[in-house]
């Protein structure tokens, strides 16, 4: 018997995943479908569990009708096509996702084939940016809006193959894994947790990356992208130091300008974040969002606690919210009274909110059906770290900061380990005693009033009572943060 060479026996054992992806116009402007197909290969193709089968989401993040659009599931091994059965799971209220299940009704045997049409509107787009939509020529979304994949099984060689031959000359397509084809090693599951791109589209820089940072879009905004691309990687260069990232994993932006909706909204996912824009009108701006920008930046370093999404949102969003203002205004890419302004915004936005003092549990359940709730945890959190900062300088007369408490934890946690509210309650213990216990079930839990310490905002402002206008032409008591005309903006900077 011949002795196989051990590269191409490991090259057997090898679970593979081909998918090829193709954008249809089908005679029109306008993107009408992606057609998917995808082979999957190797002895542990059909994962532990059985029968083999495929998802997709129902919903995802309040994203509804992804599996709906699914047209023409085909499934083929040697035997010829595989019959299937349908199943859904529970459908979440809250918007969280769950998904429809493909399941083969017979053995399969790989090599297996995976065929089918997902439809892309050319409308929507507002709220998480994870739906698939046609526009401008093209296509945008994450892969939760359009993919259905196998279930369990396990870590594949995935190889993505783009076929454009239905758009517009020049077209190019980019994904959060790479620009054009693309390979890596991951679970299949890995593919919903990236954007995708294809259509005539923009970058920045030209070619290359600007210190690991690159940009596409989609359509053209309300303001110079290039400009503002140019801006949000002087953004990234800042916070990749400060977060004390020693790794140059590329990082992309996604923009796509979308018509029909109204304002910017911003999702993060892997090394990556989209967002949705309004196309140009009367209210053209003279630069982008840029607060929403550096937000979703933060989300690639401050990464959540373990643990379920809709019980922690308070510290993910909380510190992207606290972060993405302060850090702007540290690194000299924004101005003390822009940073005075969005902290006020956030403080008149969390005290005149009726779900302020809603407990967590209660946000959790609400999940995305209630905006008004799901916006709680980023104004309570953000608060909230403001004042553990501020009180954290108090007890260690000024040594330590919160700063010094979250970098470690965040590259603990992007290390490998996990770590989840308790661990996050040891860490706050040790630095200000029970207090902090205390707090956090009062105020993140519980949903009792929070008022940060005066100079929680920094030297530069101090708290005073405010009236906020309220229901039925009545009014809130709250607290805003006045600029300390004493203080230069250089202390304001360098706090």
């Amino acid at each position: 018997m011949p002795l196989v060479p051990a590269a191409l026996a490991a090259q057997g054992r090898t679970t593979t995943l081909d998918v090829v992806l193709r954008p249809v116009r089908e005679g029109g402007a306008e993107v009408t479908a992606l057609e998917v197909r995808a082979t999957l290969a190797g002895p542990a193709a059909l994962g532990t569990g059985a029968p083999f089968s495929v998802r997709a989401p129902i919903t995802y993040a309040s994203i509804r009708g992804i599996a709906d659009a699914i047209e023409n599931l085909l499934l083929r091994d040697a035997a010829g096509v595989v019959p299937l059965s349908q199943q859904d799971d529970e459908a979440d209220p809250a918007g969280f996702p769950y998904y429809r299940h493909w399941r083969a009704t017979r053995t399969v045997q790989p090599p297996i084939e995976i065929s089918y049409r997902a439809r892309v509107p050319s409308t929507g787009g507002g709220g998480p940016q994870f739906a698939a939509i046609a526009h401008a020529g093209g296509f945008s979304g994450a892969g939760s809006g359009f993919l259905v994949l196998p279930e369990d099984p396990g870590e594949a060689r995935i190889r993505v193959r783009w076929d454009l031959r239905d758009l517009g000359a020049g077209s190019i397509a980019v994904a959060t894994f790479g620009e054009g084809d693309f390979e890596l090693q991951d679970e299949p599951a890995m593919l919903m947790q990236g954007y995708y791109m294809a259509g005539p589209l923009g970058r920045y820089p030209a070619t290359g990356s600007a210190n690991g940072f690159s940009a596409t879009w989609l359509g053209q905004p309300r303001f110079d992208p290039e400009r503002e691309m140019e801006w949000t990687a002087e953004a990234y260069t800042y916070l990749h130091g400060f977060f004390r990232d020693t790794t140059r994993a590329p990082f992309r932006v996604f923009l796509r300008v979308l018509p029909g909706v109204t304002g910017y909204a911003g999702t993060a996912l892997r090394n990556s974040f989209m967002l949705g824009a309004p196309a140009p009108g009367a209210d053209t701006l003279g630069r982008a969002p840029r607060e929403t920008l550096v937000h979703e930046l933060v989300h690639h370093w401050a990464v959540g606690l373990q643990g379920s999404q809709s019980a922690n949102t308070w510290f993910a969003e909380g510190l992207a919210t606290h972060y993405s203002r302060l850090l702007t205004m540290r690194a000299g890419l924004d101005s003390v009274g822009a940073y005075g302004r969005s902290l006020n915004a956030t403080a008149r936005s969390y005290y005149t909110s009726a779900a302020r003092n809603l407990s967590a549990d209660s946000i959790g359940r609400l999940g995305f059906s209630d905006e008004i709730a799901r916006r709680m945890p980023y104004l309570r959190g953000a608060l909230y770290f403001a004042d553990l900062d501020a009180r954290i300088r108090v007890a260690s007369a000024g040594r330590r900061t919160l700063d010094d408490v979250l970098i470690p934890l965040f590259q603990r946690i992007r290390g490998g380990e996990s770590v989840g509210p308790s661990g996050w309650l040891e860490l706050i213990t040790q630095e200000l005693g029970a207090s902090a216990r205390a707090q956090f079930e009062a105020v993140i839990l519980r949903g009792e009033t929070i008022v940060p310490a005066s100079d929680g905002f920094g030297p530069c402002f101090e708290r005073r009572p405010a009236k906020f206008p309220g229901a039925a032409a009545g009014t809130i008591d709250g607290y805003e943060w006045v600029r300390v005309s004493a203080v230069p903006d250089e202390r304001c900077g360098a706090w």
